[in-house]
């Protein structure tokens, strides 16, 4: 027959159990995300490489400097 010092113990090791799941769970969550982050982070580095060379790069004047026929 259980006590209730036995019960409470008992109780305390389920709520111990789930809290230990919760926190791999979280683990697992942040790790993954991390992953995500780097990947964006890279993505990001890429894009911003592309811009500059694209506002670096200037060949002939650009049409967007000539004003139109009209004036």
């Amino acid at each position: 027959m259980m006590t209730d010092h036995d019960e409470k113990i008992a109780e305390l090791e389920v709520k111990l159990s789930h809290q230990e799941k919760q926190i791999a769970d979280l683990s697992d969550m942040v790790t993954e995300q991390w992953k995500l982050i780097e990947k964006l982070g890279g993505l990001l580095s890429k894009a911003d490489a592309r811009i500059e060379h694209l506002e670096n790069y200037s060949p002939a004047p650009s049409l967007l400097d000539e004003k139109p026929p009209h004036y």
